[in-house]
């Protein structure tokens, strides 16, 4: 058994805060929502872009992430991302115009982005004897940061501001950018000098996730996946209890459903030897899916049911998925995987909720809307593989003849 002398403890505190700082501001946009729209004039659909603009950032931003890794460093890049996020989500309540407002929140995707991408890297250069353990404890900070994000802005932080949404977002900037200069600070006492991947003669295409590489595909397709299910119930919930004439269910079953992936990082971090395996992967895959069916096909208590074990399943395959590249890559090869997986599990996971909204128009059917999350998901099964454990292929990591070469 680990000694507990023998652990890092202080990276772990550090990875911790810098999970932490991942979805607050992300997550506490929507409950200030309607006081954003007001501000700026901005309807159903100007809510939706401002919830979902930084989503899409994170996605697209894990491909210029990768480079800035390995250009400036990991320590260098995370502090600069969790401070451009800080100052961006600020930004949020003193631009002038929506168009302003819009651009901001995609520059706050962006430098969660860049973080997020490093963060599969730092735990394995400064937490290298720790890697599963590193990962799980990371994201037990994103999964509390979800939770504080999203359901303490109402009752805590805007009376804490006066009722000021704009001084709200200055109160939740504040310890973020703490974290920012520890992470800046922080000096690894036990961090590999193999893992180090900052090389200023690397090239950005030499960051590029190899998209010939299976591996990019098979953990982006099974991430989105996990995203899906996720967002789409959360995201049509009301809608679907509406058309059921089960409403009063609505407010219990989004508090159980939300909560359900800081449960889940509490159960990987006292497992965190799932991570790199398959059959924990695949069980928790399997039991999102047939959770997301039972939601869609079933009514009353046994869906709400469903729809919590889906939530709380997928929250596991999520966190297993993101703790990939630290466990099976090396070097390079944890961005370039990191980024490529994001970039796919991000893309599609936002794509397929709207498609299921127009099916859902279209057809009159509300819990339709569901369907292609369910359909994608049902066809992703396969994609688990066969092996029991993942392991590194050639074209993931980086041969230091590359690396030299450039």
């Amino acid at each position: 058994m680990t000694s507990l002398r023998s652990l890092p403890l202080g990276m772990f505190a550090v990875l911790w805060l810098i999970g932490w700082t991942l979805r607050v501001p992300i997550l506490s946009a929507p409950p200030l929502a309607t006081r954003i729209a007001d501000t700026f004039g901005l309807g159903e659909a100007g809510i939706g872009a401002l919830t979902m603009l930084p989503v899409i950032a994170v996605a697209f931003g894990a491909l210029p992430a990768a480079w800035l890794i390995v250009r400036f460093g990991l320590r260098t890049t995370i502090a600069g991302g969790i401070a451009i996020m800080a100052f961006a989500s600020i930004a949020r309540g003193y631009v002038p115009s929506t168009a302003l407002l819009f651009t901001v929140s995609i520059l706050m995707g962006f430098g969660v982005a860049v973080f997020q991408t490093a963060l599969p890297a730092a735990v394995r250069s400064w937490t290298p004897s720790h890697i599963a353990l590193g990962s799980a404890i990371y994201l037990n900070g994103m999964m509390v940061g979800e939770f504080t994000g999203a359901g303490l802005t109402l009752p805590f932080i805007l009376p804490l501001a006066g009722g000021d949404w704009r001084l709200a977002l200055v109160i939740w900037a504040a310890p973020i950018l703490l974290i920012a200069l520890i992470a800046f600070l922080v000096r690894p006492q036990t961090e590999s000098p193999e893992e180090s991947i900052a090389d200023s003669r690397i090239k950005a295409r030499d960051t590029l996730p190899r998209w010939n590489d299976g591996q990019v595909w098979q953990f982006g397709l099974l991430l989105a996946c996990s995203i899906v299910i996720f967002f789409a119930i959360n995201a049509y919930a009301g809608a679907v209890l509406r058309s059921r004439g089960e409403e009063q269910a609505l407010v219990g079953l989004l508090i159980a459903y939300n909560l359900t992936p800081l449960l889940a990082s509490f159960l990987v971090l006292g497992a965190p030897q799932w991570i790199g395996r398959r059959n924990p992967l695949g069980v928790s895959a399997i039991v999102a899916t047939f959770g997301l069916a039972g939601f869609v096909f079933l009514e009353g208590w046994v869906s709400w049911v469903a729809a919590v074990v889906a939530g709380f399943t997928s929250s596991i395959e999520l966190i297993l998925l993101v703790s990939l590249p630290a466990a099976i890559a090396k070097g390079l090869g944890v961005t370039r995987l990191s980024a490529g997986t994001t970039l796919i599990g991000y893309a599609i996971a936002f794509v397929l909720p709207i498609v299921g909204g127009w099916i859902a128009e279209g057809t009159g059917r509300t819990e339709l809307a569901l369907l292609p999350a369910l359909v994608f998901s049902i066809a992703m099964i396969p994609v688990l593989g066969r092996e029991r454990r993942y392991v590194c292929k050639s074209l993931v990591s980086t041969p230091r003849s590359e690396i030299s070469s450039n």
